[in-house]
């Protein structure tokens, strides 16, 4: 207990920078005073402005590849290492979804009620376009190390930003 009254003690400076990034610009009162968009942080009006940019750029991914990509999913079939589509897919969506986002489900259904079910709907589709923008960054700039490749956001981040060390570590 005593150790982690001590991490907790040196992180403390944390909690108002995380709280004061989370919800600016509601920060300041003359953002608040604006109609509607007053209510939204940047973060929310990023993430979803992100996501319908690009679901109209990119004319409904989320419904055009639907069908193919439940298709694709049905294939048996394996690539050489051996994993199959269904494998790929279940492992990539227990590693976005984690424990983390089904607490998030359970607080936000608490203290939004039923409503919030549907915002969450609303946010996953429109956030579906977004992965799909990330998913295809990350394929087109993968790179071989040795007999891997390896890729991410910290790749593709900082080749975007012209080789820019501030978009991530690259090891």
């Amino acid at each position: 207990m005593l150790q982690l009254s001590r991490v907790n003690e040196v992180f403390s400076f944390l909690g108002p920078v995380t709280d004061f990034l989370w919800e600016f610009p509601r920060n300041f009162e003359f953002y608040k005073n604006i109609p509607l968009i007053g209510n939204f942080t940047l973060a929310i009006l990023l993430l979803m402005g992100c996501g319908i940019y690009f679901t109209m750029r990119l004319k409904f991914v989320q419904i055009r590849y639907f069908k193919k990509s439940l298709q694709i999913l049905k294939n048996k079939s394996s690539n050489q290492v051996g994993i199959s589509p269904m494998a790929a897919f279940l492992l990539s969506s227990a590693t976005r979804i984690g424990p983390g986002n089904i607490m998030g489900v359970t607080g936000a259904v608490l203290a939004g009620g039923p409503g919030a079910l549907f915002w969450m709907w609303v946010s996953a589709f429109f956030g579906m376009a977004t992965s799909f923008v990330e998913a295809t960054l990350a394929q087109i700039f993968k790179e071989k190390n040795e007999d891997d490749y390896v890729g991410g956001i910290a790749y593709y981040g900082r080749k975007l930003l012209n080789n820019s060390k501030l978009a991530g570590l690259v090891i």
